[in-house]
């Protein structure tokens, strides 16, 4: 789940998080903060007294509240931070910026607490699905041996990495037209998401039926 915060966390500002190498020692309270008051919030549906708690600012309200104030400060901080680099760089350069937050910047100035919160729905929506998914993944990749010695061979020929030296090698090599070559790949992470969905509750719809009277 460290990995996956740390992905998102690239997508959605940019920026390096490190929770899972901890080099950052904000970045390690944030994420911290953030699992904390995301279990916190969903021990409210057995805990009958948590708005008693909330109005006193009591135990794990108390708790809450202070992680969330962690997680808001931290995301304030790192949006003025980038609104500020935007504002000195250079045209090239930001039209560069891939992160959804350097996106929606170009489009119009956004209230920061909107931007917090659009950036917070990618963060909780996508950190657990996607660890979830690909915990599923490399389960039937165990499963099935085949099809990841398959799976594996594939992703060889599109990055042209035979041998691996380095991790930083092999991230490097992992380019877009890469990527667009990896079909069985990509076969294989929908049939995961098919058998195991990252939502507990996925209605299977029948569009065009083959019966025949």
């Amino acid at each position: 789940m460290k990995s996956t915060l740390d992905s998102i966390f690239k997508v959605a500002f940019g920026t390096e998080l490190d929770s899972m190498g901890g080099t950052s020692e904000e970045g390690k309270n944030f994420a911290i903060a953030f699992d904390s008051a995301n279990a916190l919030t969903l021990y409210r549906y057995v805990d009958v007294f948590w708005k008693i708690k909330k109005f006193l600012n009591l135990g794990s309200e108390a708790t809450l509240r202070k992680n969330t104030q962690i997680v808001n400060e931290f995301l304030i901080k790192l949006i003025t931070t980038k609104i500020e680099e935007m504002r000195n760089s250079k045209g090239d350069s930001v039209r560069k910026s891939g992160d959804i937050l350097s996106r929606f910047l170009q489009v119009k100035d956004f209230d920061t607490t909107y931007l917090r919160d659009i950036i917070l729905n990618y963060l909780i929506a996508g950190k657990d699905t996607t660890a979830a998914t690909l915990s599923w993944f490399m389960y039937m990749l165990c499963k099935y041996p085949a099809v990841q010695e398959k799976a594996a061979e594939e992703v060889r020929e599109a990055t042209n990495t035979k041998t691996i030296s380095s991790c930083t090698e092999f991230v490097s090599s992992v380019t877009d037209e890469a990527i667009e070559k990896m079909n069985y790949l990509n076969a294989t992470l929908t049939e995961t998401l098919r058998l195991y969905p990252a939502v507990p509750v996925v209605s299977l719809t029948l569009m065009v039926t083959s019966m025949t009277n």
